[in-house]
C-alpha cells in the first residue's frame, strides 16, 4: 500500500525545493513572526518541504533517488547558504522536522558532486557552523540532533580537525 499523502503532489525541481525550504526557514524567524497561527503554518511548511527534501534525497520503496537531482539539490543546498540556516533554525524546528533534518544532513554530507563532497566543503569554508552546532549541544531540546549531525562531521578528517 503506498501512501502518497506525503510524496510530493508533483516532480519539483532542486531549485524549486531548496528555494521552498530557504523560504520556510525563513518565515520561521520568530523576531519578524508576531502571529502564533503563522508561526504554526511556517512550522508545518518547513515540515513539508524537509518530506519532499529527503523524498528526493533517499526515495522510497517504489522509487529510487534520482542521482542527478541529488547532486543538484546538494549545490543548490550550498549556493543558497540553505545549510546555514537549518543549522541556525534548529531549535525552532519541531521535532519531526529536526528528524528530517539530521537525516537530510547525513545523506548530504556523504554525496559527491563530481568527486568531491561539496556539502564537507561548504562547512569547511563556514566552520562558524561547528562551532554553533557545538555550542547548541547545552540546548537539551536539540542536544541529540547536534550530537547526531557532528558525528555525522567528524567522518570527513577535514572537518574532525
Amino acid at each position: 500500500m503506498s501512501f502518497s499523502f506525503f510524496k510530493p503532489s508533483r516532480p519539483k525541481t532542486p531549485q524549486e525545493v531548496v528555494r521552498a525550504i530557504k523560504d520556510s526557514l525563513n518565515a520561521l524567524d520568530t523576531e519578524t513572526v508576531v502571529d502564533v497561527k503563522a508561526l504554526e503554518k511556517a512550522s508545518e511548511e518547513v515540515e513539508k518541504n524537509f518530506v519532499t527534501l529527503k523524498y528526493m534525497l533517499q526515495g522510497d520503496a517504489e522509487v529510487e533517488p534520482n542521482m542527478e537531482q541529488v547532486s543538484q539539490l546538494a549545490i543548490e543546498i550550498c549556493k543558497e547558504d540553505v545549510l546555514t540556516l537549518m543549522v541556525h533554525e534548529l531549535l525552532n524546528l519541531g521535532w519531526a522536522a529536526r528528524k528530517d533534518l539530521v537525516h537530510c544532513w547525513s545523506i548530504l554530507l556523504k554525496h559527491k558532486v563530481e568527486s568531491t563532497h561539496s556539502c564537507v566543503e561548504y562547512i569547511e569554508n563556514h566552520l562558524e557552523l561547528l562551532d554553533f552546532l557545538v555550542v547548541s549541544y547545552d540546548s537539551k531540546e536539540i542536544a541529540w540532533n547536534c550530537g547526531q549531525m557532528l558525528r555525522e562531521c567528524i567522518k570527513f578528517p577535514t572537518l574532525a580537525k
